[in-house]
C-alpha cells in the first residue's frame, strides 16, 4: 500500500471498510441523470480517467480514515501532496496517481466492486436493436450514443493497463 509522509510521519493507505464508508459519505456524487454512482466508483474512475489533484486528495482522505483521531486533515494531506508534486514534478504526479489507482484496483477488499464496474462496462459491447415504437432517428441516436460509450470504455481499458504497469 502507498504511504504519504505528513509532518515527518509515514501514513499508510488502506482500502478497507473505513475507506469505503468515507467514500460513500463524502464522495458519492450524482451522474447526469441524478443517480448516485457510489463514492468508491467515483474515486476509482476519476483516478483512472480525470487525474485531477482533487482526486488524489479524495483517495487519501478515504485511505487514511483508519487512523481515526490521528487522521491528518485535508489541509495536511494537500500540503504533503503539494510537496511531492513540487519536488518530483511530472514523475511524482504519475507515481501518485498510479499508486492510488493500483491500491483500489488491486485491493482484495474491493475486488468485487471493481469487477462489477468493469462488468457494467461490458454491457456496452453488446449490439442494440431497435425498440418497438422507436423511430429510426431515435434508434440512430441511441446507437451513436452506444458507439461513443464503447469508445470511452475502450479508452478506459487502455488507461487501466497503463496504470497497472
Amino acid at each position: 500500500m502507498p504511504t504519504l509522509e505528513i509532518e515527518g510521519k509515514q501514513f499508510e493507505a488502506r482500502c478497507d471498510f473505513k475507506f469505503e464508508r468515507t467514500a460513500e459519505e463524502k464522495y458519492n456524487e450524482k451522474d447526469a441523470n441524478g443517480n448516485k454512482q457510489g463514492g468508491l466508483r467515483n474515486i476509482y474512475l476519476s483516478l483512472l480517467e480525470q487525474r485531477s489533484s482533487l482526486d488524489l486528495i479524495k483517495f487519501w482522505d478515504c485511505a487514511l480514515a483508519h487512523y481515526k483521531n490521528q487522521k491528518p486533515s485535508i489541509e495536511k494531506i494537500e500540503e504533503a501532496l503539494d510537496k511531492i508534486l513540487n519536488e518530483e514534478g511530472a514523475e511524482g504526479a504519475e507515481r501518485l496517481y498510479k499508486e492510488a489507482f493500483q491500491a483500489v484496483d488491486k485491493s482484495g477488499f474491493f475486488a468485487i466492486q471493481v469487477k462489477r464496474i468493469w462488468k457494467d462496462f461490458d454491457v456496452l459491447k453488446k449490439e442494440i436493436k431497435q425498440r418497438v415504437g422507436e423511430t429510426d432517428a431515435e434508434f440512430q441516436k441511441r446507437k451513436q450514443e452506444r458507439e461513443d460509450a464503447k469508445e470511452m470504455m475502450t479508452e478506459l481499458e487502455k488507461l487501466r493497463k497503463e496504470m497497472s504497469k
